[in-house]
């Protein structure tokens, strides 16, 4: 498991990158892979012990081919606090949508643990 910065993904009614339309129903987060889309993650809240299963059903945030930290050994680009387009980022490394954030019991944009599921 990697833990880092999580944010809320928001966005109600928009679509993600693999077309889905956001709602509060669906657990799914964001990586910054176009290659995770459609992969199973755990969501851990260190804090209070409670997890969720989610599909990645977006890419970000902040950057799109971060591959070197969702599926190596790097921290998530957008921590240095510029992302690949030379925006400000907040450091997080996964969006969690409004399913995922309730679940595990989320208050803030605080640290996350996540793994793929195989």
């Amino acid at each position: 498991m990697i833990t880092v910065k999580a944010t809320r993904e928001g966005l109600i009614g928009q679509r993600t990158a693999s077309g889905y339309v956001i709602d509060i129903v669906v657990p799914f987060v964001a990586l910054p892979s176009v290659q995770a889309l459609g992969k199973t993650v755990r969501v851990t809240n260190p804090e209070t012990g409670r997890y969720a299963i989610a599909v990645v059903l977006d890419v970000g945030p902040w950057n799109e081919h971060d591959d070197a930290y969702v599926f190596g050994t790097a921290r998530p680009a957008a921590e240095c606090g510029v992302d690949s387009r030379g925006h400000k980022t907040n450091g997080a490394g996964i969006d969690l949508s409004e399913k995922v954030w309730t679940l595990i019991g989320m208050k803030d944009n605080t640290s996350v643990e996540w793994e793929f599921i195989w």
